[in-house]
């Protein structure tokens, strides 16, 4: 059996910024944008007044190097590398001139159909260290790929981006926090390995044939190692047909780079906020939150049907959940496991931010916390779907305070951000599982009327969260506030 794949290492900053670059692309070209935020968490979204266009140029020149890769020092750490195109990629024919400025040699290209644009390479990758591997993934469209070991998944991984790299436009990507720099040749192309402060790497790899692959790695990866692999590719350019009919096995799609907007204008800019985050509300007083205890029923607000927690068990390993739960868990993160198949402790540290320029990150403080599960069972009854959510709440004299889980030690240093090294700074939900088959996920295929069935929820914790523990059973995910479903349905109380 399968369970969904939601425990993946966590995504670094960097990453999440080149998601984050596209996606803002993506709007920017929209007429209107309308997205729900927090009051305390305004986005701008503009209407895109500028034109949607990118200047390209129609000279081609008959060097033999299409593509060049520079890097630029910035400041003590900083770095900002640059791929441009400097001849036509497409077969070495002139494009024609449309719409040309009396002034400029330059047309217009569209940035919709770049957005849209697809692009497929058939990517040979001959050196792999022997305890990663690639996971190729089962949608062509998919312009990506994962590679972890056996072993340690989330400090010896790997993750691959591929671009398409058009005549004119200009693929930059600003790094901090660097130490060191080195360029090499790979097959097809220049290479710059890029080495950041606490052991990450990146290589920015421009091929000929107007392409760029940028591979980052984890700390575990060593640097022989990523230069290895980083030389150990070549790409060569197919079709969607060819990557469907080998199952997208050595495939990978290349979007083309679309540059952000260097500005926008001020006008039409809107600001909207749902009804529901209008007050986030992190303290009420006792009589607005109703308390249950372990195996009293209560009803569901807003559903038709009622529900108790049976059994809340607390252990330092795998053993009380589902077989098949714990085989997926294992094989997902070995990482978060011992050689005698307990939770590893979670080591805490709290960093003074550098401006990545001219000063790193410096850890000040660090600690380390034993880890806990947290297996839960809920009974319900005519009840067809079900959501679980551990809230930390701080029990107050005459209130309820949703609870910071901050430990003394981090209360008494002065930091900018927490790293961890396993979890997040928050319950870690595992799975929900209706006892049945993991595939149902988070409803019950059938219940007869009057019919209880059992949902079983299990988290990782921080053991010095447990005296702060109650579960609710209308959110999914964890809210940092009290919802009104939540004032409305009431939680149960798990502390231990």
């Amino acid at each position: 059996m399968k369970i969904d794949k939601k425990d993946y290492p966590k995504i670094p900053d960097d990453i999440r910024d080149v998601i984050k670059s596209q996606v803002e692309n993506q709007i920017s070209n929209s007429e209107t944008k309308v997205k729900s935020v927090s009051k305390r968490r305004f986005v701008r979204y503009a209407v895109a007044a500028l034109a949607g266009t990118l200047l390209v140029g129609t000279t081609v020149y008959a060097a033999s190097k299409l593509i060049s890769i520079t890097t630029e020092k910035k400041g003590e750490y900083g770095l900002e590398t640059k791929v441009t195109v400097s001849e036509n990629v497409d077969g070495g024919e002139e494009k024609e001139n449309v719409d040309v400025d009396e002034d400029t040699t330059e047309v217009p290209y569209d940035r919709y159909e770049l957005m849209n644009e697809e692009n497929y390479v058939h990517i040979d990758i001959s050196y792999m260290p022997e305890d990663v591997y690639i996971q190729w993934t089962e949608d062509v469209a998919t312009s990506k790929l994962h590679s972890y070991s056996e072993t340690d998944r989330a400090n010896r991984s790997m993750t691959f981006y591929m671009w398409r790299i058009h005549e004119g436009v200009e693929y930059t990507h600003n790094d901090v926090n660097v130490i060191n720099t080195e360029e090499f040749e790979v097959p097809g192309g220049t290479a710059v390995l890029v080495e950041l402060d606490g052991g990450r790497r990146k290589v920015y790899m421009a091929y000929d044939i107007g392409y760029v692959l940028d591979i980052w790695a984890q700390p575990g990866i060593t640097k022989d190692e990523f230069v290895n692999v980083a030389k150990g590719i070549s790409l060569e350019v197919a079709t969607k047909e060819e990557a469907e009919e080998a199952n997208n096995i050595n495939f990978m799609m290349a979007p083309a780079y679309v540059p952000p907007f260097e500005s926008v204008q001020e006008g039409n800019i809107i600001y909207v906020e749902t009804e529901d985050e209008l007050e986030q509300r992190t303290t009420v007083a006792k009589d607005e939150l109703k308390v249950y205890q372990v195996g009293e029923e209560f009803e569901i607000s807003e559903q038709k049907g009622n529900a108790k927690v049976t059994r809340v068990e607390i252990c330092d390993d795998l053993s009380v959940v589902n077989k098949d739960v714990f085989d997926f868990f294992q094989g997902e993160h070995p990482d978060f496991i011992d050689e005698n198949g307990k939770l590893r402790d979670e080591v805490v540290s709290y960093c003074k931010m550098g401006d990545g320029v001219n000063s790193l990150n410096e850890v000040v403080a660090s600690e380390t916390i034993p880890v806990k599960l947290v297996y839960i069972e809920v009974e319900y009854t005519s009840e067809t779907s079900f959501y679980g959510n551990l809230m930390l709440i701080n029990d107050k004299n005459d209130s309820y305070e949703i609870y910071d889980g901050l430990s003394s030690l981090a209360r008494n240093t002065e930091y900018d951000v927490v790293s961890t090294t396993y979890y997040r700074d928050e319950p870690e939900e595992l799975y929900f599982y209706n006892g049945n088959d993991v595939m149902e996920k988070n409803h019950f295929e059938s219940v007869q009327a009057g019919e209880t069935r059992t949902a079983s929820f299990c988290y990782v914790v921080r053991e010095d969260w447990l005296p702060y523990m109650y579960f609710d059973i209308t959110c999914a995910d964890p809210t940092g506030y009290f919802k009104q479903s939540i004032l409305d349905t009431g939680v149960i109380d798990i502390r231990q």
